[in-house]
């Protein structure tokens, strides 16, 4: 069987990430699949399309990015998980029945860095200082969703788990850092106890599948 190739479209640049955390689910869910993600990087075309045109970033991902299944993120800026839902409709109304069929969305409560807050390990070795001794509050997995600025709650761990001061501090890197964070947790399996990610899940499994089917 061929290589699978999956793109993941973004909000912007950080959404990389995403690509680590599909990846890895994908892969668990179908290990004897060979499977290639990509992100969609907009920025490097000499005329991108508009982030409110989800259509015309399909197409610019089919002749760019080419894939067989494609994967679309928002976040649902939200707490409320009936978001997810309205983020779902949102982007799949704009599309044509064509791309509905090869296309996942994925809609994280309330943003992206809510599914990095898992793993006091990874965000030590992300702020270069494994030694960290004290504790790092991480919100228990039943109140994660439930974190009102996760991105904000990120940084201020990482610069405190850092260890850095002053100038040193200033010069710390912390959209890089969260980068790092998701590179280095090596099991996302703890997610499944969200119910994005449950969304997300099987709504991956179910389009995934489809796609083996046809191949």
């Amino acid at each position: 069987m061929k290589e699978i190739r999956v793109t993941l479209i973004g909000d912007g640049s950080s959404d990389k990430i995403l690509t680590i955390i599909s990846k890895w689910l994908l892969d668990n869910l179908f290990p004897q699949t060979a499977i290639s993600i990509d992100f969609a990087d907009f920025r490097q075309l000499p005329n991108p399309p508009d982030k409110s045109d989800i259509q015309k970033q399909i197409e610019y991902a089919a002749k760019y990015f080419p894939f067989d299944l494609l994967i679309y993120h928002r976040d649902a800026e939200s707490n409320d998980l009936r978001m997810v839902e309205s983020r779902k409709n949102e982007i799949l109304n704009h599309l044509n029945d064509r791309h509905k069929n090869i296309m996942v969305c994925v809609i994280p409560v309330k943003m992206m860095e809510t599914w990095l807050l898992i793993n006091k390990d990874a965000i030590k070795k992300a702020a270069g200082n494994r030694n960290f001794r004290e504790e790092i509050d991480l919100p228990p997995i039943n109140r994660l969703e439930k974190e009102s600025n996760p991105k904000e709650k990120i940084i201020e761990i990482l610069k405190k788990v850092s260890g850095l001061k002053g100038r040193r501090l200033a010069k710390f890197n912390a959209h890089q850092a969260i980068h790092y964070i998701a590179e280095n947790i090596t099991d996302y399996s703890i997610l499944r106890h969200l119910e994005a990610f449950k969304i997300f899940e099987n709504d991956l499994t179910i389009a995934f599948n489809n796609l083996l089917m046809k191949s």
